[in-house]
């Protein structure tokens, strides 16, 4: 390939090569001002000047003003303590290397030398992407009449990885070559000899056959296309892993890449590791443009993250104004690199499949490279935990992954496991008992029930999980006798997740557990089934509320006695019959050592109870558990378990085995045994009530409904029929349409406030007539002046006013395509409700406030309909929008104030990061405000 003339010295993201152009691009609600610096020269001959780099434009996906691990999820993560959890996790991966330091001058800074084989071995898997002129679209939208550079790297045999920036487009792909072997041969390398274009081997992509990508801006900008398996078989891949916990701050970090283009160079110095949380790294290394795309290792050579983009100097420093960032001597960060974690990209494709849709597919295909584990999302990652719609959009995927890492009060995980083998363990590291806690730990289970624990050893279990990792569980024996036993049963669970409550049997059982049996025809004495009774729980997720009822059972103390066992099958199962004929009409979950607790016949008559029987066992290497559903109370919707497990009796498929997860990964060998674990997915209130919307309306077109039908929201076949009569639209101004259908208005504000108070309740915050006055003047598409029920808006909508792409999160599944022709009454419905629920929706927490319902309940705005009205067209432009603001914080006190103050919005948003801050964008914003409320106040008036 023949040598570049120019190129653009643009650090941490692409190499553009050609013409100089400068291109401004800006979005509400998801944008910022992207602007590419350009530089001369052939970047294979020039050598950087340290610390001179441009900024690609490529935004953080992080806010880092806060460097403390994980602040991104603090006070909603799965674990107990994610700073702790990091500190465990690398001191147990030194303890087991066995690294000791005999002598050290300041910062040990040395590295195992084995690393150097594996970065050798995984470099030829790096290659240079090139993008050739035609006039391509780039990740921003904007065509190009030349071309740019970017990494890729090999993950799998037919799999490359890097930048969505790099490669937007399957159009993009199609026309890229991937070049491999672009680096000084080491002979020439020796010899000091120049080899400006060393032999390289090139493939073309097939993006027709995969092609999965995340944008940069609300994204994880990275991009996943098809290679040809010659590539792989040629120079390798590097494995994924999930690991959250894989590198701590103030460790280095190793990129591979091709900076401007140039021939392949590894970062090697001042690497260390910045700042870490559940989505990206920070980290200061030498990069440039052509960098995005590398991939970043840890000093075990392990695949850590995809390197897309930086930040440095004044600028580095005005993004982030908090942050206090030093490498460990004392010198101040002047260059700045984040790059995407593998363990978020995995949760992001396992979201994917959830979804659905059209490249579900090919992220199941990505993900079956992924090995290792996530211990922020356990065995199961995001499987069964399902995040708002809105959140479907590709541009928050970020913004998805971090909910599904806080989404842990969806689910329910639980294992049981036989622990008979720990008996004489000690509390050594290294011993056994130290890797039972750390397997517990990497699992991470919300329940477990240990089957012949030895007494003693789950104090020893409880204290190292606190100590070693941060991990708060209780724990309890089931036998009140425990100290006295050779092996019991126990149950730890995360306090924070759970909480367990003994409960009794049926008093009819009192006597039956532990009564005597004997064989009809044996002149052997007779033997109880069960030497104690089994225990009951009750259990309940801390943050949803659901509840299930658990009995562990250890079968193996009945050993090969199958008359007792099948007895203790019918005792459970009348057990449980006698306490859902009183009135518990919780689901049951039984689990043991082996073989599943409840027979396929006895179970069966609980069918009489509404109850759904099936189970699941471990054909190799024992342990099995039994699940009961209520058909009519069940908080559960799916159970999800490995691939160790076979289920049995489940007619209605309603576990699910995830072949790609087994507990071997885990346990590593650990014992001549494994623990069972699954997860019961919850079902959402969401859920519930669309259940209960369904069978409302259902019955209402059969004309069957019945008065009193518990708390089935009230909803009707057609809610827009009910106000929509008289609306007109023709040839009217906004404030003519307003005035002309006051009353057609006034009955769609009652008919959205209705379907708010049948979903949350009393205390609902009412759509307003001067929130529609408001935003129609806001937002309402125009055509000559007067109002378009088919306007076009900006971003491709269509109506008079633009609903968002993510209206379904907002509406409901039945809001209609929001790109597509609708007729009006639809238009103003689905927008006036998705105008309701900013107004009542929990979305997230964000500085103490739940947005954006919390936002309208501030003191001088609650209460007064004008202030609340331009407030939510605050929300509906962006405001409050962190991506708006170049990645850095929302001025949420700031903006409230001025909200309360009625200050102007040009006014209001002059001197911050807002993306349009000074612009006339503000400027004729407030003038439509302006003329809005006064036109309401004297409608009003």
């Amino acid at each position: 390939m023949s040598d570049r003339t120019s190129s653009t010295s643009t650090r941490g993201g692409m190499r553009r090569t050609g013409r100089v152009r400068a291109d401004l691009i800006s979005r509400d609600s998801s944008s910022r001002v992207e602007e590419d610096g350009m530089s001369e020269g052939d970047p294979s001959r020039t050598k950087p000047k340290k610390n001179q780099r441009g900024d690609s434009g490529v935004p953080f996906i992080s806010d880092w003003n806060s460097t403390k691990p994980f602040a991104d999820i603090e006070g909603n993560a799965s674990v107990d303590d994610p700073a702790r959890m990091l500190e465990g996790w690398q001191d147990r991966r030194v303890s087991d290397a066995g690294i000791t330091f005999e002598a050290e001058v300041e910062e040990w800074n040395t590295v195992p030398a084995a690393l150097l084989h594996l970065l050798a071995k995984h470099r030829r898997a790096v290659a240079r992407i090139v993008v050739p002129a035609g006039s391509l679209v780039d990740h921003r939208g904007v065509r190009q009449e030349t071309g740019w550079n970017g990494t890729g790297f090999l993950v799998g045999p037919n799999l490359l990885l890097t930048n969505h920036h790099v490669l937007n487009s399957p159009e993009v792909a199609a026309a890229s070559s991937i070049e491999f072997d672009f680096e000084w041969p080491a002979d020439n390398l020796f010899m000091d000899l120049a080899t400006p274009q060393p032999p390289t081997v090139r493939f073309k992509l097939d993006p027709t056959r995969l092609f999965v990508t995340s944008p940069a801006a609300g994204g994880l900008d990275f991009t996943f296309v098809w290679i040809s398996e010659d590539a792989s078989s040629q120079f390798g891949a590097v494995p994924m892993e999930r690991g959250s916990f894989m590198i701590r701050p103030g460790e280095p970090t190793f990129i591979i890449h091709h900076p401007e283009g140039r021939l392949k160079e590894v970062s090697l110095d001042d690497t260390e590791l910045l700042g870490i949380n559940a989505a990206c790294i920070l980290y200061a290394a030498d990069t440039r443009g052509g960098s995005s795309g590398a991939c970043v290792f840890n000093n075990r050579g392990k695949l850590i993250a995809l390197h897309h983009a930086s930040r440095e100097g004044d600028q580095l420093k005005a993004a982030y104004p908090d942050a206090l960032l030093e490498l460990s001597d004392g010198r101040a960060v002047t260059i700045a690199n984040e790059g995407i974690k593998i363990a978020a990209i995995a949760v992001d494709l396992e979201a994917r499949m959830s979804r659905g849709g059209t490249d579900a597919e090919s992220a199941a295909e990505v993900l079956r490279q992924v090995e290792g584990s996530d211990t922020l999302t356990g065995v199961f990652g995001g499987l069964g935990r399902s995040v708002d719609e809105r959140l479907g959009d590709g541009h928050l995927d970020h913004e998805r992954v971090l909910a599904i890492y806080q989404a842990s009060g969806q689910d329910i995980d639980v294992g049981f496991w036989n622990l008979h083998w720990l008996r004489g363990a000690d509390l050594e590291p290294g011993g056994k008992l130290h890797d039972t806690a750390t397997s517990i730990t990497d699992l991470n289970l919300d329940v477990w029930c240990l089957i012949e624990v030895p007494p003693g050893i789950v104090e020893g279990i409880v204290g190292m999980l606190k100590r070693e990792f941060g991990e708060e569980f209780q724990w309890q024996y089931v036998e009140e006798d425990a100290d006295r036993l050779q092996l019991a049963t126990a149950l730890i669970w995360r306090r924070s997740a759970v909480s367990i409550t003994g409960m009794p049997w049926p008093a009819m059982m009192e006597q039956v557990w532990t009564r005597s049996i004997r064989q009809a025809g044996s002149d052997a004495p007779g033997r109880p089934v069960f030497e104690a009774a089994p225990a009951m729980y009750r259990l309940r997720s801390a943050k949803s509320g659901a509840e299930i009822n658990l009995v562990p059972v250890n079968f193996r103390k009945l050993g090969s006695d199958e008359l007792r066992r099948r007895l203790a099958s019918k005792f459970l199962v009348h057990a449980i019959d006698g306490a859902i004929a009183s009135g518990d009409t919780h689901d049951w979950l039984l689990g043991g050592d082996f073989r599943p607790p409840l027979a396929r016949d006895d179970s069966r008559i609980l069918a009489d109870r509404k109850y759904q029987a099936m189970a699941a066992k471990d054909e190799v290497r024992g342990g099995a558990f039994s699940y009961l559903r209520s058909l009519e109370h069940s908080p559960v919707g799916r159970i999800f378990v490995t691939g160790d497990l076979s289920p049995i009796d489940d007619a209605e498929h309603f576990i699910e085995v995830v072949n790609d997860r087994t507990v071997d990964k885990y346990i590593k060998q650990l014992a001549d045994n494994r623990p069972v674990v699954l997860r019961l997915s919850l079902v959402s209130r969401k859920d519930a009530l669309a259940e209960d919307a369904i069978e409302a309306l259902f019955e209402t077109a059969l004309g069957t409904a019945r008065p009193g039908q518990g708390n089935a929201p009230r909803l009707e076949l057609s809610e827009i029929g009910q106000w929509s009569d008289g609306l007109r639209s023709d040839a009217l101004t906004k404030e003519q349409f307003l005035r002309v259908n006051t009353e057609t208005l006034s009955r769609l504000c009652a008919a959205v406030n209705q379907r708010l108070r049948n979903e949350y309740g009393t205390g609902v915050q009412s759509l307003t007539a001067a929130d529609l006055w408001v935003i129609v003047f806001a937002e309402a598409g125009l055509k000559d002046g007067l109002i378009d029920p088919d306007a076009r808006h900006s971003l491709g909508e269509r109506g008079l006013l633009p609903l968002p792409a993510n209206i379904r999160y907002w509406a409901g599944s039945g809001a209609p395509q929001w790109d597509q022709p609708m007729p009006l009454a639809t238009n103003l419905y689905h927008y006036a409700l998705y105008l309701g629920q900013l107004k009542n929706k929990g979305v997230k927490q964000v500085e103490g406030r739940m947005l954006y319902r919390d936002l309208f309940r501030e003191p001088h705005i609650s209460g007064v309909a004008e202030r609340g009205a331009k407030l939510l067209a605050g929300i509906v432009h962006g405001y409050f929008v962190k991506a708006n603001y170049g990645g850095g914080p929302v001025p949420f006190d700031h903006l409230l104030q001025a909200y309360s103050a009625d200050a102007p919005v040009d006014r209001m948003l002059a001197g911050t990061n807002y993306v349009h801050a000074g612009t006339s964008i503000l400027t004729n914003r407030e003038r439509n405000l302006q003329s809005a409320v006064a036109a309401y106040t004297a409608f009003a008036s």
